[in-house]
């Protein structure tokens, strides 16, 4: 169900909160988190300023849907249908009118 910004997925979470839920799941696994520092580059003190602007949240869930593993972990921890993960990050990306 593809719905307008600020709308609810089947899930009845919002874009914003299942990035909010995705940063959560990733600072809670040390393994996700190592690798997502290793791939952008950033480091562990960096991510709290990084996290107050949306295009973070973008990057954040790219990378949670570049590998299945990741995408089904965080799906099943934040009780998201996989496709939630994937329309979340579209809506995030769209430009706000």
């Amino acid at each position: 169900m593809l719905e307008r910004r600020g709308q609810k997925f089947g899930s009845g979470k919002d874009a914003e909160t299942i990035g909010v839920e995705a940063l959560s799941f990733m600072a809670s696994n040390p393994e996700v988190l190592r690798r997502f520092l290793d791939v952008t580059g950033m480091e562990a003190r960096q991510l709290r300023e990084a996290a107050s602007k949306p295009s973070f949240f973008v990057g954040l869930l790219d990378f949670i849907l570049a590998h299945e593993p990741t995408v089904l972990d965080f799906a099943a921890a934040a009780e998201l249908d996989p496709a939630e993960i994937g329309m979340a990050r579209e809506r995030l990306a769209a430009p706000r009118s």
